[in-house]
């Protein structure tokens, strides 16, 4: 005879009522965010995903909540069982995710990189895989080949020279180098999930005493589509992700040997694109270090570690951007080759671009954070944050807990300071390099949760929500992922079965053509995709460059060139 349903406890109710209303109003903050009832414009992409995608997903995770709640005792007591079963089994649960994740970087994300911050990822990988540190093009069609907007912003390139070479800093581009030689690229930000979702395990259970908190911080982890649907990607954010988390992981003993890896982990995390994500992250931490008795060692043997790869990785990589560039016309001096000049000129330059990334925390700036917090929630487990908001303030005693949680607030409160939209990319972009503290944070709270005798339905309701997310969320996630890339990759023409080409693509504002530009950095592929100047100018450069060359198709995407032999 089944015994009576336990009454849900102060706190169940509280969370379950919270999250109902937080949702209700991410509904709101969407509909006035994207100007309903207007349509929204695809080139503002943070809108137009929360209008075509976030909807939805908000209704399904309302949908999830209620039916959680209506659910049966025993469900959420067969849930826990996926709880234990993560617990005992970490690896495994990691290789199978590993696996899950290639089929999607294939198959839903279409091995494509979306976003030109991917594109200059893969381009430079693919430089550095041929032995180079940086490409070549015909100097008069580096503005054709890279597309003059994104040209010295994405992809630098050089007019008199052809050399070209990625923007950003070449951490994440060496990490993803030998999958590119190997003809897998798609498989490396798979593998980096798999190794954080173990140092996420890891690290909620040296945070915690519940035996299943490692359980716990996986599945919270897994179930939330934002962690899977990252690293199906070429962003760096998975990396920053896992190198934050081993981070975190080094610095929970203080030992001279552990902080000095803690060190060589940051500095090459300060180097995978940019590194105000490690700094961030980092600033807690190391603030903590100073206040310690013996600050002078710990602040030591961790500025040994970040020098390995942060001085030559990252000032290095400079230097050579800027010997590709040239000297900037907004210099001190006129450029004439003296040594100091281009000392000043450089520090100037980057001066220049630390001042156009800032800005004052305005309402344009502060809108765009509360559209990127709303899909933040949209993205995880229905009220994950609220967990680890409530596992932040209960483990608040241990330090190393309190750190956690200030290195996400850290991050969501530096980049009101930052002037740019995350544009594409899933869930909250410029968040995940700290997203491994919501899982971990509300592993705490439910160790926390598990020895209270009025909270005992709690546990078994938060591993429903997770099993109900990761069976219904997720699958949403992908058909939504799969479809804008799908729609996405059709503004380019097609190219033919075979042959030497040229793609001409058209750029429209609203459609992000611009970004399907993209090409092998030596051009070595049979087609080459270059911007379209209009037809008139297209086939006069066709004309004048690739004399015999056949037009055999043009429509408002653009034109394809057939290329004699």
């Amino acid at each position: 005879m089944r015994g009576p349903m336990t009454a849900p406890g102060y706190w169940t109710r509280r969370f379950f009522a919270a999250s109902i209303a937080i949702g209700a109003l991410s509904v709101l903050l969407i509909l006035h965010f994207t100007g309903y009832p207007f349509e929204p414009w695809g080139f503002w992409i943070v809108e137009f995903h929360l209008r075509t995608q976030d909807l939805a997903g908000a209704a399904l995770l309302l949908a999830i909540l209620l039916a959680a709640w209506a659910a049966p005792e025993r469900a959420g007591a067969a849930a826990l069982a996926a709880v234990d079963a993560m617990a005992r089994h970490p690896w495994r649960v990691a290789a199978a995710t590993f696996v899950a994740l290639c089929l999607g970087a294939v198959f839903v994300e279409h091995n494509h990189p979306l976003a030109q911050d991917e594109y200059a990822a893969v381009f430079q990988s693919r430089i550095f895989a041929a032995g180079r540190l940086t490409g070549e093009f015909p100097p008069d069609l580096v503005g054709r080949l890279v597309p003059y907007m994104y040209l010295n912003n994405f992809i630098y390139g050089s007019w008199q020279t052809g050399a070209v070479a990625s923007a950003y800093w070449p951490g994440f581009a060496l990490l993803l180098t030998p999958f590119t030689f190997l003809g897998v690229p798609w498989a490396c930000n798979p593998l980096l999930a798999a190794a954080a979702l173990v140092a996420i395990a890891r690290i909620a259970g040296r945070l915690s005493a519940d035996p299943r908190a490692p359980g716990w911080a996986m599945l919270l982890a897994l179930a939330s589509p934002a962690f899977g649907a990252m690293a199906i990607t070429y962003f760096s954010m998975t990396a920053h992700l896992l190198f934050n988390a081993l981070f975190v992981w080094l610095l929970l003993e203080r030992t001279p040997r552990r902080l000095f890896f803690a060190g060589v982990v940051g500095s090459f995390a300060l180097v995978l694109h940019n590194p105000v994500p490690h700094a961030l992250f980092a600033f807690p931490w190391i603030v903590w270090l100073a206040l310690q008795p013996q600050r002078y060692r710990y602040l030591g043997a961790l500025a040994a570690g970040y020098a390995v790869f942060a001085l030559p990785l990252g000032l290095g990589w400079a230097l050579l951007l800027y010997d590709i560039q040239g000297d900037p016309l907004y210099g001190l001096f006129p450029a004439d080759g003296n040594a100091l000049e281009r000392i000043v000129n450089f520090f100037w330059g980057w001066h220049i671009r630390m001042r156009t990334a800032l800005a004052v925390p305005l309402d344009g700036v502060l809108e765009m954070r509360i559209a990127e917090g709303v899909r933040l929630w949209h993205w995880a487990v229905p009220g994950l944050p609220l967990l680890a908001a409530a596992g932040w303030w209960l483990g608040r005693r241990d330090p190393r807990v309190l750190l956690l949680g200030l290195s996400l607030l850290c991050t969501l409160a530096g980049y009101l300071f930052v002037s740019f939209s995350q544009g594409h990319g899933w869930g909250a972009r410029y968040v995940h390099p700290a997203w491994a503290a919501l899982p971990v944070l509300g592993a705490v709270c439910l160790g926390f949760v598990r020895g209270a005798e009025t909270e005992k339905r709690l546990p078994g309701y938060v591993a429903l929500l997770a099993l109900l997310s990761l069976a219904l969320a997720t699958p949403l996630r992908a058909v939504q992922i799969d479809r804008y890339l799908t729609t996405h990759l059709a503004n380019r023409p097609a190219a033919l079965p075979q042959g030497r080409q040229v793609v001409l693509v058209r750029s429209y504002i609203e459609t992000y053509s611009a970004d399907l530009v993209q090409n092998d950095p030596f051009l070595r592929q049979q087609v080459w995709y270059m911007l379209s100047h209009g037809s008139a100018a297209d086939r006069a450069l066709m004309r004048s460059r690739f004399p015999g060359a056949r037009l055999v198709s043009e429509d408002r995407r653009g034109q394809v060139w057939l290329i004699a032999p």
